[in-house]
């Protein structure tokens, strides 16, 4: 008996140890092809030429303050590159407010506020200008 039970445990070894190379080959593989997918993702991004800066400015909220109307201004930069020197401008009726954000990054967004006398929800918002960091 004791013979019999040997055998048959040599044998499901045998079964256990072809299984497993099989499936470490299948997971190295699979792990060297997501491997050079994302190198390669990574080589194609660096050798594409950076995006100039590509910038929008809308009105995200209003507030109420002593002072007058505050509008926040949420500056977007869809570019790659960042913008320095950002100017903004809202212009309601006959009355136009300024702001200069420091910058706005690559794929990010800046905050400026601008203060009116009067309810600036149908101010006309845009970015004027900016300069290269």
């Amino acid at each position: 008996m004791p013979a019999h039970t040997k055998t048959t445990k040599t044998k499901t070894a045998a079964k256990a140890v072809t299984r497993r190379p099989i499936l470490q080959w299948v997971m190295a593989a699979l792990g060297a092809g997501i491997t050079a997918v994302a190198i390669g993702i990574v080589i194609w991004e660096a050798l594409q030429p950076p995006a100039a800066p590509a910038l929008s400015a809308r009105i995200v909220a209003v507030q109420t303050t002593a002072a007058g109307q505050v509008a926040t201004v949420r500056v977007r930069n869809d570019g790659d590159e960042t913008a320095a020197a950002v100017d903004i401008e809202g212009v309601l009726g006959d009355q136009t407010a300024t702001a200069t954000l420091d910058y706005v990054p690559g794929h990010g967004h800046a905050l400026a506020y601008l203060r009116f006398d009067a309810d600036p929800r149908a101010a006309a918002v845009a970015v004027k200008g900016w300069s290269a960091p």
